[in-house]
């Protein structure tokens, strides 16, 4: 009784702490810490889900926002690219142009520039950020100081933050859902940490393709297609969603989507991409994806396979035949859904989303805030739980702890995934 009476504050009181001490005090190579705070923040959150009081939820999701105001991201350090990129533009240099390897030398007297350099974890790699970012960047770097990039990064990812908050609610209202669901988005530790806290873009691409999805479904296709265009200049893996929309529309409404999609794109990419820098973006991708390895399922899954059978890693065979069962997946989900009522579509786009994630041989935790925020308006589960469960995927980063421990927790995480999605099965049918 005493619990419920005091549940509000005390829920509060955990969330602030945990987003306060993992923003502030505890970089990932401390995993053991990390978990403990987590968890203290994941009881609030669990406390503040049915909290109906939205000018409450409102302002306190601004204030353990605005908390993390001035703390130096230690969950990631992809902010010293991000400044890099924006470097670049106010020196007039084209980010797609040269690997920050190649332009280190030039920039030895300058200190802004030789700390970014320092501090970043792909100098031999071009720019894979597509226009949006870029552009944030260029504003975030123009005080030449670090610090104050990240403020500048960190007031504009709020921004679009509130902007999101705004188009959940709309959603929400539209099709009658409980309105307090909005705090699965507003009050996730992890959507705070992640996005406003480590300053990754996923809160861009959220706020385009949630208010064109919400345009889409009021039968405004120019305004969608402007939307949509943003969100895939913002991440260019939006993009998967196009067919499953394509699809419902038809012929008469995706003229008028294209007719807002296809000149945007081509008018924000103008400024950076041409002929001579397109292979390098490409270049970038495939590495990306053929070099980086991190929280995979699928992928690991075959790839350990290839070990015990062939005795090597088989993965350069066996990752492009994954992208493209992955690919014939989406088109499947999107061929089934593309006569559902509007409602069922963010259903459609969530199982999308999530092949992709399946098969990708990376798997961030930032990335998986995009599922769980689109399966706000689902039935499904799953998503919320991979995204809480992914935390668990800092534990890589932590050398002092036994790699058989590390192992137990990525298979730990997978086990709750695969939980919820075969619970989720008979929700998928029912649509």
């Amino acid at each position: 009784m005493i619990l419920n009476k005091y549940k509000t504050f005390i829920g509060t009181a955990f969330i602030t702490i945990a987003v306060f001490f993992i923003g502030y005090f505890l970089p990932r190579e401390n995993f053991s810490f990390q978990i403990s705070f987590f968890a203290f923040g994941l009881v609030g959150f669990s406390f503040l889900l049915k909290e109906n009081n939205q000018k409450f939820t409102f302002y306190l999701g601004i204030g353990l926002r605005a908390l993390l105001l001035f703390s130096t991201p230690i969950l990631s350090d992809d902010f010293y690219r991000f400044l890099w990129d924006g470097f670049l533009t106010t020196q007039g240099i084209n980010p797609f142009e040269f690997k920050p390897s190649e332009l280190a030398p030039l920039f030895n007297n300058n200190e802004f520039a030789s700390s970014l350099y320092n501090g970043m974890n792909s100098p031999e790699y071009y720019s894979i950020y597509p226009p949006v970012n870029q552009w944030i960047f260029y504003l975030a770097a123009l005080p030449n100081n670090i610090f104050s990039g990240i403020v500048i990064m960190r007031l504009i990812i709020i921004g679009f933050e509130i902007a999101t908050y705004f188009s959940i609610k709309e959603i929400l209202k539209r099709y009658k859902f409980n309105p307090s669901r909005i705090n699965l988005y507003w009050l996730n530790p992890i959507v705070i940490l992640e996005l406003t806290g480590n300053l990754h873009a996923e809160g861009i691409l959220l706020c385009f393709l949630l208010s064109g999805l919400f345009a889409l479904t009021k039968l405004k296709d120019l305004q969608g297609g402007l939307l949509l265009a943003l969100s895939f200049c913002s991440k260019l893996f939006s993009l998967m969603v196009l067919p499953l929309l394509l699809l419902k529309g038809g012929i008469h409404r995706w003229q008028k989507f294209m007719l807002g999609f296809i000149p945007l794109v081509a008018f924000s990419f103008l400024p950076f991409l041409n002929f001579d820098n397109i292979p390098h973006l490409l270049e970038s991708l495939t590495l990306y994806f053929k070099t980086f390895e991190f929280n995979g399922s699928i992928f690991n899954i075959v790839k350990w396979f290839g070990f015990k059978i062939k005795g090597y890693d088989i993965i350069q065979t066996a990752g492009p035949i994954l992208s493209l069962i992955s690919g014939l997946i989406i088109l499947f989900i999107s061929w089934r859904f593309r006569f559902r009522n509007r409602k069922v579509i963010f259903t459609g786009i969530t199982l999308i989303i999530t092949t992709y994630f399946l098969f990708s041989p990376i798997v961030h935790p930032w990335y998986l805030i995009i599922p769980m925020a689109i399966g706000i308006f689902t039935n499904l589960r799953f998503p919320l739980a991979w995204c809480i469960a992914a935390f668990l995927s800092y534990s890589f980063y932590d050398k002092h702890l036994n790699t058989l421990l590390i192992q137990g927790l990525f298979i730990l995480e997978y086990l709750i995934v695969g939980y919820f999605i075969i619970g989720d099965l008979k929700r998928v049918k029912a649509v």
